[in-house]
């Protein structure tokens, strides 16, 4: 451009779209930008095209505000905004989820009596789906036929999708029927998002009927496919309808790998059913697969949830044994099952093992053995990796704080886990129902009203009622003599209970 300018040959609108085009599409926004600026300082006013490039690029960049006010200003400019500009900045704001700035716009295209096309009409149908708008929805379907407009698979595949999401399946099935009856081909994904909804909502002969017509119909599932349809199936806690939809699957030409087994293999453990797995293993084996450390990962975990931990650690052994090297999820999976089974003491191998492997603790590694301690009521311990955690600037999950402030709770130590509640607030860990009940347990034992008081108007404010075992045990503690007024006032003033 600039041989151009000294040829004196002054560039033209679409010189400059071109650059600004090809700037974003390289990654090069404020050399678009820049491109942009001097085409305005040269008085070349922009198209309806390079509208559509600013807005696209400056919203794939993650600026969305800035691609609004751009749009306004070329309006303000007198720029005669297309259906396609509209449609371009309604897909912007739609996907950064500010659907009612979506909506509006498209209430602006309206009102300028643009007329809209399909990509118009299924932006605006995909807005009103994910604002749970069905019927409103539905009606812009019905406007769209009434222009001639045709929907299409983006349109029914949409609606299908956000009636899934809500649990309607019924309705996605007469959705899909409708298509049908429409002359629209269900693609990939209008089975793959009706299988994952049938299965959630345990519709399970259904999504296998619809498994076999999507194969019958020519669609190979991806490995995607495959791992959101078995994790759906996940749902039913029944170890044959996920080898019987893997089975399937397989049969619809799935082309099984490592990432498919991996999937199959650490649903299956998710649920505990650890003995399949281990069946998915040898059948892996057969086919010359050779499990990775993700694999063996699902395997520790699936012994761990079923309290196996003799299993988990000989799956460790025979990981290493098979010359695969261990992650800190590995060790974090050990740890977690250790913790859960009461056996926390025994984590310092574990953790010896760890840093043998050159890995160092993360913020799970921590958040598993501080509770671990805690539940033991090991003090010293829990307190030491605590603020070990936090000088490494890791934060706490407000489960990690709950279980220090009940083990401190339990000791009749309020005033530090009064120490730890407000800590908890300066690290910006939220308070959790679960917080407010251990401390007012630990108050009300020590029949401390005060302190009771101010936690129960902090709960009131925040939405939380204590549990049951708490509004029994400050029954308890307040109804001795002399105190069941002080018990009236405080359960029936702030709470009806």
């Amino acid at each position: 451009m600039r041989k151009m300018k000294d040829s004196g040959i002054a560039p033209n609108v679409v010189t400059y779209g071109t650059l600004i085009d090809g700037f974003f599409k390289c990654q090069g926004q404020e050399a678009a930008l820049d491109v942009y600026r001097d085409m305005l300082h040269e008085g070349v006013e922009a198209n309806n095209f390079i509208v559509d490039s600013l807005v696209n690029g400056l919203r794939k960049n993650g600026n969305i505000e800035e691609a609004e006010a751009l749009f306004k200003d070329m309006g303000e400019r007198g720029l005669l905004l297309d259906h396609v500009n509209y449609a371009t900045l309604m897909d912007g704001l739609f996907k950064t989820g500010n659907m009612p700035a979506a909506l509006k716009v498209g209430q602006e295209l309206m009102e300028r009596n643009l007329s809209p096309d399909a990509v118009v009409y299924n932006v605006f149908i995909n807005c009103l789906c994910r604002l749970g708008k069905f019927s409103e929805a539905k009606s812009f379907l019905k406007e769209m036929r009434n222009t001639g407009l045709e929907p299409d698979q983006a349109t029914y595949n949409t609606m299908i999708s956000a009636q899934c999401r809500e649990g309607n399946t019924s309705k996605a099935l007469k959705l899909l029927n409708e298509m049908k009856w429409s002359s629209i081909k269900p693609n990939l994904i209008t089975y793959t998002t009706l299988v994952v909804g049938l299965l959630e909502a345990g519709v399970v002969e259904k999504a296998k009927y619809l498994l076999n017509e999507m194969a019958s119909a020519g669609f190979t599932p991806t490995p995607l496919t495959y791992r959101r349809v078995l994790q759906a199936c996940s749902g039913s806690r029944s170890p044959y309808v996920i080898l019987e939809v893997h089975e399937l699957m397989m049969g619809a030409g799935l082309h099984a790998d490592i990432t498919v087994y991996n999937t199959l293999v650490h649903v299956l453990c998710c649920h505990g059913m650890t003995r399949k797995a281990t069946i998915v293993l040898d059948e892996m084996l057969g086919r010359g697969i050779a499990p990775d450390t993700i694999t063996f990962n699902a395997l520790i975990l699936g012994h761990c949830k079923s309290s196996h931990l003799d299993n988990a650690f000989a799956t460790y052994a025979q990981m290493l044994h098979q010359g695969l090297s261990p992650n800190i999820a590995t060790f974090n999976t050990l740890l977690g099952g250790l913790e859960s089974a009461g056996r926390i003491g025994e984590a310092d191998t574990v953790i010896c093992e760890m840093k043998k492997m050159g890995l160092e603790p993360n913020n799970l590694t921590y958040d598993i053995l501080v509770t671990g301690y805690a539940k033991k009521s090991n003090k010293v311990e829990a307190l030491r990796l605590y603020c070990e955690m936090v000088s490494k600037g890791f934060i706490p999950k407000a489960s990690t704080y709950n279980s220090l402030i009940s083990d401190f709770a339990k000791a009749g130590m309020m005033n530090q886990a009064k120490e730890l509640f407000s800590e908890m607030k300066r690290r910006g860990v939220l308070h959790t129902s679960s917080t407010y009940d251990i401390l007012l347990n630990g108050w009300s034992k020590l029949r401390n009203g005060t302190e009771v008081r101010i936690l129960l108007k902090d709960m009131k404010e925040l939405g939380f009622k204590p549990s049951k075992g708490t509004i029994s045990s400050m029954s308890r503690a307040f109804s001795k003599p002399g105190m069941t007024w002080e018990a009236r006032r405080l359960l029936k003033t702030l709470f009806k209970v």
